[in-house]
């Protein structure tokens, strides 16, 4: 499956950028959702980008989940997301990945910043990928479900980020 989402931030793209690679932010953003076992795994430049590679245990709620699905997923499984940033024409690109344990589906694609008008435009495109034959679509579907919910959630915070820390 693969999606695409564009989120417009009422600032400027090299300060949704500075935001996106700030420590500051993730840290906010995880105190705001009552996490607090995650750790930054790689927080730095990389040649002409930045890299941020953030871990932290994930429990699943099997009872929330289709009886398909609850074969396929651990009750608890380790979350990698990576953000592998760099300039891009007009803006920045970040290629990003998700992987949750071994399970099986995997989550890619890029994020660019670009300037449109006196916002940043935030284009997200995503691609859900399962190694499960006959119920990989549907393993595929519940996860891009939860990461619409994610991307929605990442915007509200993002925003609200903005408007504590970033405008007069």
């Amino acid at each position: 499956m693969e999606e695409k989402v564009e989120r417009r931030y009422p600032v400027k793209v090299e300060e949704l950028y500075g935001i996106l690679t700030s420590k500051a932010f993730f840290e906010q953003r995880y105190a705001w959702g009552k996490v607090k076992d995650y750790r930054f795994e790689a927080f730095e430049p990389r040649g002409d980008g930045f890299l941020i590679r953030i871990r932290q245990p994930i429990a699943i709620r099997l009872d929330k989940v289709p009886g398909f699905a609850r074969k396929l997923l651990p009750a608890e499984a380790e979350l990698t997301t990576e953000f592998d940033w760099h300039p891009a024409a007009a803006g920045y690109q970040a290629g990003y990945r998700m992987v949750l344990g071994n399970v099986p589906v995997k989550v890619s694609g890029t994020m660019s910043l670009r300037q449109d008008g006196d916002e940043a435009l935030q284009t997200t495109r995503v691609a859900v990928k399962s190694t499960v034959p006959l119920v990989g679509r549907k393993l595929e579907s519940l996860i891009a479900d939860r990461f619409e919910q994610a991307l929605e959630g990442d915007y509200r915070h993002t925003i609200r980020y903005i408007r504590e820390h970033h405008q007069a």
